[in-house]
């Protein structure tokens, strides 16, 4: 199966960079504005409104404080289901007091290379939202 792999500097502390990816109001700061989000503990599950057939339901898989996490998507996509998803988090040798952000998504279903070409460029537009949001202050989240 094929893999997305983006990597990124963040001119933020890691810390910074988790509570963006485990909190409801960071979740909504760069990639839906109308998010569901519990407090991160493994096994809460984080629903995502989008559009139509995309509206993510991601449990959480795994947790370290500041350096981890990794969703599995249980619904709201069918391409989707079943895929993993993990942020992993290092501070930075690049840009003195960030983070090197590491990220995969895993596809338990082949998909067309124009599906995964699809999904490949808006992991990178949200992304750079993230990057964003702990920079400035202010990412472009999909707004439903």
């Amino acid at each position: 199966m094929k893999v997305i792999h983006h990597v990124s500097q963040i001119g933020a502390a890691p810390e910074e960079v988790y509570a963006a990816l485990t909190t409801q109001e960071g979740l909504g700061g760069w990639w839906s504005t109308e998010v569901a989000a519990p407090g991160p503990e493994v096994g809460a599950v984080v629903a995502f409104t989008f559009q139509s057939d995309f509206n993510p339901e991601m449990e959480i898989a795994g947790l370290e404080a500041g350096r981890r996490l990794e969703w599995k998507c249980i619904g709201g996509h069918e391409p989707w289901a079943d895929n993993t998803f993990r942020f992993e988090l290092a501070p930075s040798e690049l840009k003195q007091g960030g983070t090197t952000l590491r990220f995969w998504q895993h596809y338990a279903t082949e998909l067309s290379d124009d599906a995964y070409g699809t999904y490949n460029y808006n992991w990178g537009y949200y992304l750079e939202s993230l990057r964003l949001l702990c920079e400035e202050g202010k990412g472009h989240p999909f707004r439903p």
